[in-house]
């Protein structure tokens, strides 16, 4: 996770830095909070995988259990979770078991 410093009025990112305290000592020092503010920026999952350096939205499996931050690119090509719905006993006659009427 990255924080960027960005200038409000040209948003330009004037300074990254990597944790939130370091951000804010820099606004505070060689900024004001007037004139920049500070974003958060996380990047994707397949940064540790794959090498990607894209920041990253938060994505959801079926049952929107989040699977984690995924750049749209890993999301379409490398995404590891199943995006559509999961088998189950009443739909497609096996997976889990909903009910306990057996």
């Amino acid at each position: 996770m990255e924080y960027q410093v960005i200038n409000n009025k040209t948003n330009k990112v004037e300074q990254v830095f990597y944790t939130q305290e370091d951000a804010m000592e820099c606004v505070d020092f060689d900024y004001s909070f007037a004139t920049h503010s500070i974003i958060e920026v996380i990047s994707c999952r397949g940064y540790h995988r794959f090498g990607c350096e894209n920041e990253g939205h938060e994505r959801h499996d079926w049952y929107g259990i989040s699977t984690g931050h995924w750049c749209d690119e890993c999301y379409e090509s490398k995404y590891p979770y199943k995006k559509s719905r999961y088998a189950t006993e009443e739909y497609d006659g096996y997976g889990e078991r909903l009910s306990d009427d057996y």
